[in-house]
């Protein structure tokens, strides 16, 4: 996704997103499957280890990764008000707190497929580096990056949903 991201304004705007050679791409991948992933677990033992973990014993799927995404985008505000410099934060926090909690959706539907919060960590590191991370030196506002990456993650959500519901992956039952 973050490469199709970086692909869709170097070809509508001319701007590099993430990369401008080949050497810079190899260095983040290295940080988005070491460092970044390695971070994204600690959070992980938490949000879909512990939570998700506990909630499902007594909740069904959707109820837990509801909640979780709710309390979790939230849990990220700091970042959108402190880190992000959007020209109209009256659209773009919220739009940045969507991303979130439909990403929420995601990782919580892969730790259920996997039982594991390993591929989640692993996902959720190199989203941070690739997709989540704000462009660098870039004509469009962080904002229309905001909204790009929402239409995304939400295309994501919908494919993630849909494969669960035609049962191609499974949810555990309570």
């Amino acid at each position: 996704m973050g490469i199709g991201l970086h692909t869709y304004f170097y070809v509508t705007h001319g701007d590099f997103f993430l990369i401008t050679k080949l050497s810079q791409f190899i260095a983040l991948l290295l940080i988005g499957l070491t460092i970044s992933a390695f971070s994204a677990l600690v959070e992980e033992v938490v949000w879909r280890g512990n939570y998700h973990y506990y909630l499902r014993q007594r909740f069904s799927f959707w109820p837990t990764a509801l909640f979780i995404g709710v309390i979790w985008s939230l849990w990220h505000l700091p970042i959108a008000l402190l880190y992000k410099s959007y020209t109209t934060p009256v659209l773009s926090v919220p739009v940045y707190l969507f991303i979130l909690f439909a990403l929420s959706l995601v990782l919580s539907i892969i730790r259920e497929v996997a039982q594991s919060i390993i591929p989640v960590a692993l996902l959720h590191g190199m989203m941070n580096v690739f997709y989540l991370s704000d462009g660098q030196q870039m004509s469009a506002t962080m904002d229309f990056q905001e909204w790009l990456k929402c239409i995304g993650i939400v295309l994501l959500c919908i494919v993630c949903i849909l494969l669960s519901r035609h049962k191609i992956v499974t949810i555990q039952k309570k």
